[in-house]
This record gives structure tokens, C-alpha cells and sequence, in this order.
């Protein structure tokens, strides 16, 4: 029975991953249709984040109020329903507005379903999670290159994601036999919640506020998988249905990179798979400057996403390990507070910037946060060391 909940709770991750890819692939034509600016997609996610946010300081009081399946199988069709909605979209103002039940569902799930596979199964397992979150943001663009090479619509694909998450809902839905801890579940987050430090307190640990800028800075990832079809086809002069192809490769390496660590992450210490990735990192964006061919251009994105797959749970068990345990559970909200706000902030300034400077600017700008989340890294490493 564990198994069998731990596939249906693999599928609500694959849900998770969904919605994420989407508008990065779709944007290109979108925007045209809609007759709003290129640079316009990054308000799209401010407000996706702004409700993911929301979600994640509310989640613990819905999780105690109506447990892990229920908050799960809602944030499912929560998510559904704003791809539905994206999908009959004809002004801008309407895709802002619809972009905020897709954050207000992501947060909570991540929350949830965390907790619950934190509390349940093992550190190999809760790796795997991840990865099915790279299979959701993997099927996304490979579904919308498919219906841009038949010549079919933006919409079209949004609709096809919005069922889905319908299917994957009445997965869920239909699994509450499985939950048997689930009651259990919110009496225990209840008792740590007792426990959380301020925020002033927590940032004043050692290390602790560098942890979360790393988190904040991480947000390259969202940069990449939100401006990559962009930056080919007005970067590199690609056709729109070649670019979504060629960025699904980010969202394949992310995947790829998580089931790696899962199998690895007991050999390798965390800060070592860190510093490797970064170095990976940083020669993968170098090779999409020069005029490339079309197969480096694949190999290039997809060891980007390889590379950054590792860093974020090599992030996260470091947390648990470089902090005392009454101090790690209120230090990792944080970061997921951090993250979520780099989310908000640093794709959409990308898309000001792009409108000033063009789209070649995405390699340089990725490589600046690659810095910056390194430095913020080695003072973490040297603080926590001490």
C-alpha cells in the first residue's frame, strides 16, 4: 500500500512540473496573439510566485485544517482550472489574473507533499520526487512543440495540460484509502509549528542568511526555463516550434540531473556536488555564445539543466546537516521564502532588461547569477564551517 501511495503521490508531482514549463514555451507566439510586450511573460510569473507565496504561508494551517490529500487533490484542480482558463485567454489582463490560481496551487502541494514523504520515506525516494517534477516540466514543451509543428494553437496545448490535471485530480482524489496517516500527519506539524523562530532570529544564525540568498539566486533555474524559447528564437532566429524543442532539453537535464543524485547523493558530499555542478553550469552557458550548430545548441541547454538539477536538493541536505534541528525546519521555510521571491523578481527584471539590451543578453545574465549564487554558497560553506 505504501507503494502504491507513494506512485499516486509521484503523479500529483508530475502535476507540480505541469504548469511550470508552459508559459516559457508558449510565450513566443502568445504574446503576439495577445498583443502584449515580449518582456510582459515575466509579470506572468511575478504573479504565478506572488501566489505561490501566499500558498506556502498558508499551507501548514490548510494541511492542519484538512490534511495532505485533501490540500493535494485541491491544489490539483486548482492548477487545472487556471491552465483551462489561461487557455480561453484573449487579453493580457485575463492571463494575469488567471496566473494566480496556478501559484495559489503550486504552493501548497510543494508544502504537502514534502512534509509528507519527509515524515514517510526515505532520502532516496524524496530525490525521485523531484525528478517527477522534471517529467511534468518535460512533457509540457514537448507537447506544445508537437502542436506548433502541426500548426495547431497555444491553446490547444494549454487545454490538453488543463485535462491532464484533471486525470491526475481524480487520481488522487480517488486514493483516500492509502492515507492512513494523514490525521497523524497534522497533529505532528502542528506540534513543530509551536517550535518555528522569528525571522529576525533565524536570519541572525551563522551561515543562515547566505543559505537563503543561494536559494534566491538558485532562481536561475526559472530564468532558463522561463526565457529559453525566447532567447532562440529572437537570440538565435529559430522557429518557434525548433525553440520549444530545443529548451524542453532544460527541463530533460533537471530531470536527469535529480535521478543522478538520487543514486549518488550518499557518496558525494553535498558541497562537492555544488561546486562540480557550478563548474558545469558555467562552461554550459558559455557554449551557447558563439553562433552554434543546432546539436551543441541541444547538448549546451541540456547539460544547463543537468547541472543545476543536482544543486537544489544538495542545497537542501546541507540545511539539515550544517543546522541545529530545532533551528533547520524554520531556516528551510525561509529559504523556500527566498526562492519563491527570487522567482518573483529576477526573471521578470531579465525581461526589462532584454527589452533594453535584446535577448542575446540571457547567457550573460545567467552567468551573473551563477556567481553570485556561488559566492553566496562558499560564505554559506566557510560561516557554517566555524
Amino acid at each position: 500500500m505504501a507503494t502504491v501511495l507513494l506512485l499516486v503521490i509521484y503523479a500529483a508531482f508530475i502535476s507540480l512540473g505541469l504548469p511550470d514549463s508552459v508559459l516559457g514555451v508558449a510565450w513566443p507566439l502568445m504574446h503576439t496573439e495577445l498583443g502584449a510586450p515580449l518582456s510582459v511573460a515575466g509579470l506572468v510569473n511575478l504573479v504565478v510566485n506572488l501566489g505561490t507565496v501566499i500558498s506556502s504561508l498558508l499551507s501548514q494551517r490548510l494541511i492542519r485544517r484538512f490534511g495532505t490529500w485533501r490540500v493535494t487533490w485541491a491544489s490539483v484542480i486548482l492548477t487545472s482550472l487556471g491552465l483551462l482558463l489561461t487557455s480561453r485567454s484573449h487579453f493580457f489582463w485575463a492571463l494575469m489574473v488567471f496566473a494566480l490560481p496556478l501559484g495559489l496551487g503550486a504552493g501548497c502541494i510543494d508544502t504537502a507533499l514534502n512534509s509528507y514523504v519527509a515524515r514517510h520515506y526515505n532520502a532516496m525516494q524524496m530525490n525521485l520526487l523531484h525528478a517527477f517534477w522534471g517529467i511534468g516540466t518535460i512533457v509540457a514543451p514537448i507537447l506544445l512543440s508537437r502542436f506548433f509543428e502541426s500548426g495547431r494553437s497555444w491553446r490547444d496545448g494549454y487545454l490538453v495540460l488543463a485535462l491532464l490535471q484533471a486525470f491526475i485530480f481524480l487520481i488522487v482524489l480517488s486514493s483516500r484509502r492509502l492515507w492512513k496517516d494523514d490525521d497523524q500527519e497534522r497533529d505532528s506539524i502542528t506540534k513543530e509549528d509551536a517550535k518555528v523562530y522569528s525571522i529576525p532570529a533565524l536570519l541572525k544564525v551563522r551561515g543562515a542568511f547566505f543559505s537563503c540568498l543561494a536559494f534566491a539566486f538558485y532562481t536561475m533555474e526559472g530564468t532558463a526555463m522561463l526565457w529559453m524559447a525566447s532567447y532562440l528564437v529572437y537570440g538565435k532566429g529559430l522557429d518557434a516550434s525548433t525553440a520549444a524543442s530545443l529548451s524542453s532539453m532544460v527541463y530533460l537535464g533537471i530531470t536527469a540531473g535529480r535521478i543522478a543524485t538520487a543514486f549518488i547523493a550518499d557518496r558525494v558530499s553535498a558541497k562537492r556536488m555544488i561546486q562540480a555542478s557550478q563548474l558545469m553550469i558555467a562552461l554550459s552557458i558559455i557554449a551557447l555564445l558563439p553562433d552554434a550548430g543546432i546539436w551543441l545548441l541541444y547538448l549546451a541547454i541540456f547539460m544547463i539543466g543537468f547541472s543545476l538539477g543536482p544543486i537544489y536538493p544538495a542545497m537542501v541536505r546541507q540545511t539539515v546537516s550544517f543546522f541545529h534541528p530545532s533551528q533547520s525546519v524554520g531556516i528551510m521555510s525561509l529559504q523556500m521564502c527566498f526562492c519563491y521571491i527570487g522567482n518573483m523578481t529576477i526573471p521578470p527584471l531579465y525581461g526589462l532588461m532584454s527589452d533594453l539590451f535584446g535577448q542575446w543578453l540571457l547567457p550573460v545574465y545567467l552567468l551573473v547569477l551563477l556567481a553570485l549564487q556561488a559566492m553566496c554558497t562558499q560564505m554559506k560553506n566557510h560561516l557554517c564551517a566555524r
